[in-house]
């Protein structure tokens, strides 16, 4: 939506813009743009543009200073240069104005700006030196506005273009103080400029200054003067003035939509950060004084774009923006710092307690319901707060300590709020130490792959093992995937994880089907980020292939979220298993979304009962009711069930009833090395073709 706002304006611009790359490379050019330059259409110029390079510009080393500008200061302004046209024998000379857009990482996505041909400036600037009658047969034709004041500012001579300009025939404009025309705002630096144009030390720069229209508003006016008190035949100041009233309204709308997120009407996170730090400083410059950051996410977005579109998700983020605008309080600083991130900067009142009352506004405020055409949603927030200067003293870092409560905040409940404390940022620590911890566990290789029986309930027979992997740290002892799973997928380490156990599991399968004949069914966990790998087939067909072990007797079990994480790829990724020939296993249903579509949808092969409820049967009777459900539907579907969490022979016998014929659990076998399992088979009493019985834990 930003883009079509961009293109709006882009090519409604007088002037010449573009958008390049921070590597040079054009992308974009407008029509005023491609005209300057002398070429028929904007891929052509393009085009040429992007083979030729820095030569457009006829000084050496004009380009190299112009990046250097842009690139150090993330903006350039009045790049006056002289520059080649295309099929042109003739230079001109243009003003350039560009600035840096930045991503939500902060690093420069692009840039725009603005070329205009001065070209024309440069001349009327030599011919002003010439003489009277050159200058008035060159002012009453041209439409730069020319007039001629004593060196007190009173206009002695006006050409005709002021009338078309600000809306006053010449004689109204003689006799008048040319100071009296200029806005209040823009006084002190006109009377400067010209003090300077009457003493000759002026450096003929353009100056922009607004003056008052006939019609009651003001226009931009760039003006250059000359002295020509010295000169018998004029005896004045020349001051010329062309309007730019458009091309400043142009670049001034440039300026909001790089400061401004075009689809919530908030600041964006560039403009959001410079107004908090100001802020920041206002406050710590008084004494007793504080400020709250509230970082806001909401609650599973995603689902929302997902489910029904992004077209629907923008029109909700915009309610939701409108929301945190009216609700904030008159000081507030609110911005959208991407995607469904939003702050807000408040100055703290006299009562200690206000920044939880804020925050517990904003969640009530954005839980509210909302109609969308339509459609009913319930978007709900989670909001970390951090206080400056009692949690942090720079804005970096509140950001930081606020993101944290936030995540504080959703991870124990969603649609919440959370004051950051100190033992948040030692969990934050904690969390990279192990990152990097992680990283060396699997280049010393210290993942191990442990492996939990799935049997048929009703008389122990092992069906098949499912691959778990376990962290065998050297100081912290055998690590469980709960600890550190949902971090390598936060730092992509997921798919290097999933390849080391699927290799690590395909293999001891293969081997233990050779050596003791049993084909056994092998049920791997798959990630959402796994499933957006392109190389994801391609490295499990090479591990099957390898190891010669039949895809047939491989099982992925996927839960819903990460299906629904990765709906726009999961559809081609299952066909292209389905091709493979491996199955497809739900994981976890009902416990994400709630969502049975999802078995019409992506053709499972089978579903898993969540341990969170087979833990409530059968005394639970809306535990007992889910499972009951779920069975049903599997069975009129001819799904495989397995259950998983079976600890009790209450529940076995509970499932049993309900036709569920599989399970794994700590009633028949907790997770087992690779060790135990190889002497399971092993074992003497173990004839190939016989039942392998599982005696349960006590």
């Amino acid at each position: 939506m930003a883009d079509d706002n961009f293109s709006s304006l882009f090519d409604l611009l007088p002037i010449g813009a573009y958008r390049s790359m921070p590597d040079g490379r054009q992308l974009r050019a407008n029509a005023a743009l491609v005209k300057l330059n002398g070429y028929s259409s904007e891929a052509e110029m393009l085009l040429a543009v992007n083979t030729i390079g820095a030569e457009w510009y006829v000084e050496a080393g004009r380009h190299d200073e112009f990046m250097r500008l842009v690139q150090t200061q993330s903006f350039v302004s009045d790049f006056i240069s002289e520059i080649y046209q295309h099929n042109s024998p003739k230079p001109i000379w243009v003003r350039e104005h560009a600035h840096a857009v930045r991503d939500t990482s902060g690093n420069i996505a692009y840039y725009e700006g603005t070329v205009e041909d001065i070209s024309a400036e440069r001349a009327a600037q030599q011919e002003i030196a010439t003489s009277e009658r050159r200058f008035r047969a060159m002012t009453e034709k041209a439409q730069v506005v020319t007039v001629i004041c004593t060196r007190e500012g009173i206009i002695t001579y006006a050409s005709p273009a002021c009338q078309s300009t600000l809306g006053v025939e010449p004689h109204g404009l003689i006799g008048t103080l040319i100071f009296d025309w200029v806005h209040p705002d823009d006084l002190a630096k006109g009377e400067s400029e010209f003090a300077l144009v009457v003493a000759g030390t002026n450096s003929g720069a353009e100056t922009v200054s607004r003056f008052r229209h006939s019609d009651g508003s003001w226009r931009h006016l760039s003006a250059v003067g000359n002295s020509a008190l010295a000169d018998d035949a004029v005896r004045g100041v020349i001051l010329n003035f062309r309007d730019v009233t458009d091309a400043r309204r142009a670049e001034e709308r440039l300026t909001i939509l790089a400061t401004i997120d075009m689809l919530t009407a908030l600041k964006n996170r560039s403009a959001f950060e410079a107004a908090a730090i100001a802020e920041l400083e206002v406050v710590r410059g008084t004494p007793g004084r504080c400020a709250a950051l509230y970082f806001i996410d909401l609650d599973r977005f995603k689902l929302i774009n997902d489910s029904v579109g992004h077209a629907i998700g923008d029109r909700v983020l915009r309610e939701i923006g409108r929301r945190l605008n009216h609700s904030a309080p008159p000081r507030a600083t609110v911005g959208r710092l991407g995607g469904d991130e939003f702050a807000m900067l408040l100055p703290c009142g006299d009562t200690p307690s206000e920044p939880e009352l804020i925050a517990a506004g904003i969640v009530a405020a954005l839980s509210a319901p909302m109609q969308i055409g339509d459609m009913a949603f319930t978007v709900t927030a989670s909001v970390g707060v951090c206080v400056f200067p009692d949690h942090a003293d720079s804005f970096e870092l509140m950001l930081r300590y606020a993101d944290l409560a936030m995540l504080d905040a959703k991870s124990t409940r969603r649609d919440a709020f959370r004051v950051f404390h100190s033992s948040l940022a030692v969990v934050a620590q904690d969390r990279l130490s192990l990152v990097e911890e992680l990283r060396e566990a699997l280049l010393l290789g210290q993942l191990e792959v442990f492996y939990q029986p799935q049997v048929s309930l009703v008389d122990a027979e092992l069906m098949g093992l499912e691959a778990l992997v376990r962290w065998r740290h050297p100081t912290r002892g055998l690590i469980a995937p709960d600890t550190f799973i949902s971090l390598a997928e936060d730092v992509g380490l997921i798919s290097a994880i999933g390849e080391i156990v699927a290799e690590r599991a395909v293999s001891d399968m293969a081997r233990w089907q050779i050596a003791y004949g049993r084909p056994l069914t092998l049920a791997l966990n798959v990630s959402a980020m796994q499933l957006r790998d392109a190389t994801f087939i391609e490295q499990l067909s090479d591990i099957l292939r390898r190891h010669d072990f039949p895809a047939q007797s491989l099982e992925l079990e996927i839960t819903e979220s990460a299906l629904v994480a990765s709906l726009d790829l999961a559809p081609g990724v299952l066909r292209a298993l389905h091709r493979l020939g491996a199955r497809v296993v739900l994981d976890d249903l009902g416990v994400a979304y709630s969502s049975f579509a999802y078995l019409k949808q992506f053709q499972v092969h089978g579903v898993k009962l969540d341990r969170g409820f087979v833990d409530g049967v059968p005394g639970d009777a809306t535990d007992s009711a889910i499972v009951r459900a779920i069975i049903s539907l599997a069975r009129s579907l001819k799904l495989r069930v397995v259950a998983e969490g079976i600890e009790h022979a209450e529940q076995r016998m509970y499932l049993i009833d309900q036709g569920c014929a599989e399970g794994q659990g700590f009633l028949f076998s907790k997770p087992l090395p690779w060790a135990s399992i190889d002497a399971l088979f092993a074992a003497p009493s173990h004839v190939i073709g016989q039942r392998v019985l599982l005696l349960p834990n006590r």
